[in-house]
């Protein structure tokens, strides 16, 4: 699998376009602005997109969801605690432009223990609310060694896309409607901090980081 990060819309979010090189298929990560690029760059790749996969509700990650599902008729994923974000982003409209949002035409809901495949690549889902009732983020366990099973010992680390749940030394802020600061840390030391140190972390916003690192500097968790 390979990742290919676009910083998009006024608010800097990252938005991930995963690349299964094999089959040529991909699946797109929270597409919070600059939609037409990310379609132009899918294209010039000639991959087929399986999925749009929001990792909540917040419009800064969903603004451009049915702008994509337009040019590729993917649906769109996300949980349902947030699927409402997709009808109307209520208190978040003041940051979208005066053109409004695409309507997303199929959306489906995603929960704990759903697997997305898209190729020979499959995300697995994790439930970790706290920033938004229906946060989720997305772990993909690394490439299991040429020829072996997927017990087998793996060639490089897993991957986790958080979202907005945890930052660089920080962690997704909680004073949003819905957001709950208990349950935030709940779902970081349950969900990423069970992870193997080497782990990568791709959050919603800023540079990447490891499980590692964050286990060990992040103040929120020390």
């Amino acid at each position: 699998m390979k990742v290919h990060r676009r910083v998009v819309g006024p608010l800097a979010t990252n938005c991930y376009i995963l690349q299964d090189e094999e089959a040529g298929k991909a699946v797109v990560i929270d597409p919070g602005g600059r939609g037409s690029s990310i379609l132009d760059f899918i294209r010039k790749l000639g991959l087929s997109l399986e999925s749009i996969v929001l990792t909540h509700g917040h419009v800064d990650h969903i603004v451009d969801a049915g702008v994509i599902q337009a040019g590729t008729g993917a649906p769109v994923m996300i949980a349902e605690g947030d699927k409402a974000f997709l009808e109307d982003p209520g208190w978040m409209k003041s940051f979208i432009g005066p053109s409004g949002m695409v309507p997303v035409k199929d959306s489906r809901t995603v929960k704990e223990g759903d697997i997305i495949d898209f190729g020979n690549s499959r995300l697995h889902v994790f439930e970790t609310p706290g920033h938004s009732p229906g946060s989720i983020s997305l772990y993909w366990p690394g490439s299991p060694a040429s020829g072996s099973s997927e017990a087998a010992p793996k060639s490089g680390p897993g991957v986790l896309f958080s979202g907005d749940l945890i930052f660089r030394l920080s962690v997704g802020r909680t004073d949003f409607p819905g957001g709950d600061m208990d349950q935030l840390l709940n779902s970081i030391r349950s969900k990423v901090l069970t992870l193997p140190d080497d782990t990568l972390i791709y959050p919603g916003h800023n540079a990447p980081t490891t499980v590692g690192k964050e286990r060990t500097e992040n103040p929120f968790l020390l």
